[in-house]
């Protein structure tokens, strides 16, 4: 009896050792997957350049501009490969090579290649880079699996602040984020790099100043996460005639909700949008379409009195309201309310006005996430929201918790 026990005892222990085993190797091909936004200029002689935004680790959203920063955020190393993306289709990769804190944020400047000029595969040789590179981490796509193992735990790299303290130097198992890695080439220098050498902390300010951006997509690196798939919506004009009326019908009622629910308003909104942009995805290629929609409401003076004549009134300048409203159709093809959010001009500071970044799968998923940036008077974040059959959930916020 004694003996069976201590045979069951053995190999009881030996199915857990194996079972550890596996979680580990699991947990070793799981790795970091990074967001950020890449701003591609109005200006053709100017080059993209990209802003980290959030670090997926363990099932939480970091911030990735003070992750394992010393001080150079993790997310912005030179070498780093990020899949820019179009409503979840690729078109291009942007290569790290260089990061500057400007203005109170990180930037990445480097190499651009769009989709249509594919980069070849990764190269696994790694002694090309310095001893300092070798520390840091990089994010990788089909890399070994060895490579991008999490080996600091995220609390840690939250607690810090600002900057958090690099890992010790011995440690050879850094995360790994690089997704599609392009040919290494040498960073081709700023303008102002031509003209002075290595540039001043207000010379880099201003040349972001001067940097004019024409468009803003969502990019992704990471260690091994799920191919893109595209999320846009193909609707027939019927249906977007019909889906359209019914987003805005609904959006008309939250902004009219707004100003009785705020009394203290100088003015109220006139009865058409503006500026209006209307998206439609297919999130979960579940064929229920989630249609985004934003737009502006110019302001007009409240309506005349009963001791004065009623007439027009002519637009506020400067003074707006701003509506996000986010619905999908069921079963039946009728749009529901999933979110909203309406400010206007006196309140941005307190509610900043929501838009439309792009859908894409920051959870790694295979599913779609909706990127908002969020706008004030002079500042701007970033907002990522998951959508679910009644709601959107918030993920994460660049302003912070």
């Amino acid at each position: 009896m004694y003996r069976k026990r201590s045979r069951f005892a053995i190999l009881a222990l030996v199915a857990l050792f194996a079972s550890l085993s596996v979680a580990q190797s699991r947990k070793k091909e799981k790795g970091p997957r990074a967001l950020a936004v890449v701003e591609l200029p109005a200006d053709a002689k100017s080059k993209p350049r990209l802003i980290p935004l959030a670090i997926l680790v363990d099932g939480r959203f970091w911030d990735a501009s003070i992750y394992l920063a010393d001080p150079r955020p993790m997310a912005l190393d030179p070498g780093n490969v990020y899949e820019v993306e179009r409503s979840g289709k690729p078109v291009g990769f942007f290569t790290v090579s260089e990061a500057r804190a400007v203005k109170d944020r990180w930037i990445a400047f480097g190499d651009w290649q769009p989709e249509s000029e594919k980069p070849p595969a990764a190269s696994k040789s790694a002694k090309s880079r310095s001893a300092e590179d070798d520390e840091r981490p990089v994010l990788h796509k089909r890399q070994s699996s060895t490579s991008a193992q999490e080996t600091h735990s995220a609390p840690e790299a939250a607690t810090a602040a600002p900057a958090p303290a690099p890992p010790p130097p011995d440690d050879p198992n850094r995360p790994v984020l690089r997704r599609g890695r392009p040919k290494p080439q040498p960073p081709e220098p700023l303008e102002e790099d031509r003209e002075t050498g290595s540039p001043s902390q207000p010379q880099a300010a201003q040349s972001a100043a001067a940097f004019k951006v024409v468009e803003v997509l969502p990019a992704i690196s990471d260690a091994g996460g799920p191919e893109p798939r595209p999320y846009a919506y193909a609707w027939a004009p019927e249906e977007q005639q019909k889906l359209t009326k019914a987003i805005s019908d609904i959006a008309t009622a939250e902004v009219a909700r707004y100003v009785k629910n705020t009394p203290a308003l100088r003015f109220v909104p006139r009865a058409t949008f503006d500026q209006i942009v209307i998206r439609a995805f297919d999130l979960d290629y579940d064929n229920n379409p989630e249609i985004v929609f934003t737009a502006r409401v110019p302001a007009v003076a409240p309506p005349a009195t009963r001791t004065r004549a009623a007439r027009p009134s002519p637009p506020m300048p400067d003074f707006f309201f701003y509506v996000t409203v986010v619905g999908e159709t069921d079963l039946y093809g009728q749009m529901r309310k999933l979110f909203s959010s309406v400010t206007d001009s006196a309140h941005l500071d307190v509610f900043p006005r929501l838009e439309l970044i792009d859908a894409v799968d920051a959870e790694g998923t295979g599913r779609g996430n909706l990127l908002f940036r969020a706008a004030s008077r002079d500042t701007s974040t970033y907002q990522l929201y998951h959508v679910g059959p009644d709601s959107l959930r918030k993920l994460f916020d660049s302003a912070g918790e």
